[in-house]
C-alpha cells in the first residue's frame, strides 16, 4: 500500500512539474571555420510556457548574437516540453531539437568562410568602386562594391554552397560562380580602350583638348590635352568624344564594342572667295549687275559647302552705296557647284557701288571677301573709278605766257610814279 502511495506522489509531482514553467539560462557562442566569432546570427527559440491567467502558451523569441559571438537568452518554459532552436546566417544554419530541462552554455560551428573578390579590366589594371551582387538562388541588390584598389572581402559565407556574384560595370553584368574558400578570386569586366587622335581639315595634327564620355558606374567623363590621347576601362556602350581648339568645337557619339583607334577631324579654314566678277564688266545705270565669285571648302578633309536649306545659299552678297549701310541678296550655286552668284539692283546714274561677299562651310567656318567697287557714271569705265574732270593746267599752257603781262604792267606803273 505504501509503495503505491509513493508512485502516485511521484506521478502527481511529474504532472505537477509539467505545467510548471521551469527557468534557465542559455548560452550559445558562435564560431566559424577559422573559430572566429560570427556576429549577427539569428537564433529563433520556439517553446511552449503555461501561463496562470492565458494557460498554455506558444512563443517564438528572436535574437541576434553580439559582437562575440554570443546570444544569452534567459528562458521560461515548461518543464520536459519540447524546444526548437534555429540559428542562421550567410544561407547556412543549425537546429537544436530537445526537451527542456533548464538552461546549457554550448559551441556552436558553423561551415563559413571568407573569399575575395577583386575586379580587373582587359588590360589586367584593377577597376575601382564596382558595385557588387552575392547571390545562391533567384536576385539580389547590389549592396557591397569594391574599395578604391579594385578589391572586396566578403566575410563569412557557406563554404557548402557555390555563389554567383555580379558585377556591375557599364550597362551590363559580369558574373562568376565562387565557392568560399578563403581564396581570391579575380573577375576581369570586359573593357575597351579608345585612342582618339585630332586632326585639322589638311591631316595636320593639332594640339587640343579631348573629352571622352560615356557610363561606366556613374556618368563619367575623362579630359586630356594634347594632338591625341588614349582612354582605358571603357565598357560596351555608347561613347562621346568632344574636340575643342581654340574656340571651336567638333563632337561625335558612337557605339563602342571594341578597342579602337579614332581620328576626329575639325575643320578650321573658311571658305576660300576668290574669282570675283561682274555681268556687265562696266554697269550702267538703271540696270541689274550680275556678280560671280568661285566659292569652295579648301583642304583634303574639308567639311565642303553645305546645300541650299529652305532655299537659302551659303552664300551673301553684300552691298552698299554709302559704305555705311549694307543690304544683303542671296548668291546661288551653278550648275559646277563652285561658281555663285548674286544680282544687285540696278542704280542711278553716279552712283558708286561698294560690295563683298560672305560664305560659310558645314563646320561653320566664315569666310569673307575683300571689299570692291562699281560706278554707274555715264562717261566712266564702270571699274570703280570716278571719271576725272576738266584738266585747268591743260587748258591755260598754251597761254602761259599771259601770266606775265599784269606783272609787267604793275612793274612799269611802280617806275613811272618814281622815277618820272
Amino acid at each position: 500500500m505504501s509503495k503505491r502511495i509513493i508512485l502516485l506522489l511521484v506521478i502527481f509531482a511529474s504532472l505537477a512539474m509539467a505545467v510548471v514553467p521551469s527557468t534557465g539560462d542559455i548560452t550559445i557562442r558562435f564560431r566559424d571555420a577559422q573559430q572566429r566569432p560570427i556576429v549577427n546570427v539569428s537564433v529563433t527559440f520556439e517553446y511552449t510556457a503555461t501561463d496562470p491567467i492565458y494557460g498554455e502558451l506558444h512563443k517564438t523569441d528572436v535574437q541576434y548574437s553580439n559582437s562575440f559571438g554570443v546570444v544569452d537568452k534567459r528562458l521560461s518554459a515548461d518543464f520536459n516540453t519540447p524546444y526548437h532552436i534555429t540559428m542562421a546566417y550567410h544561407d547556412s544554419s543549425q537546429v537544436i531539437d530537445s526537451t527542456w530541462t533548464g538552461g546549457f552554455d554550448r559551441f556552436v560551428n558553423l561551415p563559413l568562410t571568407d573569399f575575395s573578390v577583386r575586379t580587373i579590366d582587359t588590360e589586367g589594371n584593377p577597376i575601382p568602386n564596382v558595385p557588387l551582387r552575392v547571390e545562391v538562388l533567384g536576385d539580389g541588390e547590389f549592396m557591397d562594391q569594391t574599395n578604391g584598389t579594385g578589391y572586396k572581402i566578403f566575410s563569412q559565407y557557406n563554404r557548402d554552397l557555390v555563389y554567383t556574384v555580379h558585377a556591375r560595370y557599364g550597362s551590363k553584368d559580369t558574373s562568376s560562380e565562387i565557392v568560399p574558400d578563403a581564396q581570391l578570386h579575380t573577375m576581369q569586366i570586359p573593357t575597351y580602350t579608345l585612342e582618339v587622335r585630332a586632326f585639322n581639315e589638311n591631316g595636320t595634327s593639332i594640339f587640343s583638348n579631348i573629352t571622352v564620355s560615356y557610363f561606366a558606374i556613374t556618368d563619367t567623363t575623362k579630359v586630356t590635352t594634347g594632338a591625341s590621347g588614349r582612354f582605358t576601362q571603357i565598357p560596351e556602350g555608347n561613347v562621346t568624344v568632344t574636340l575643342r581648339y581654340r574656340n571651336r568645337t567638333a563632337a561625335t557619339t558612337f557605339y563602342l564594342n571594341d578597342s579602337i583607334s579614332k581620328s576626329i577631324l575639325l575643320d578650321l579654314s573658311p571658305p576660300q572667295i576668290s574669282n570675283l566678277r561682274l555681268s556687265p564688266e562696266k554697269p550702267v545705270p538703271e540696270n541689274e549687275v550680275l556678280v560671280y565669285a568661285d566659292i569652295f571648302d579648301p583642304g583634303l578633309n574639308a567639311s565642303g559647302m553645305p546645300p541650299l536649306i529652305n532655299a537659302i545659299p551659303p552664300a551673301e552678297l553684300y552691298y552698299s552705296l554709302d559704305g555705311v549701310a549694307w543690304k544683303s541678296v542671296h548668291m546661288f550655286p551653278q550648275p559646277d557647284n563652285r561658281t555663285y552668284v548674286g544680282k544687285i539692283p540696278g542704280q542711278p546714274r553716279d552712283q558708286v557701288v561698294r560690295y563683298y561677299i560672305a560664305a560659310w562651310d558645314n563646320a561653320n567656318n566664315t569666310g569673307k571677301s575683300s571689299q570692291f567697287a562699281f560706278n554707274t557714271f555715264i562717261n566712266g569705265t564702270g571699274d570703280g573709278v570716278v571719271p576725272p574732270g576738266p584738266d585747268l593746267m591743260a587748258i591755260i599752257s598754251p597761254f602761259w605766257w599771259l601770266i606775265f603781262i599784269p606783272i609787267i604792267g604793275a612793274a612799269a606803273y611802280y617806275l613811272k610814279k618814281r622815277y618820272f
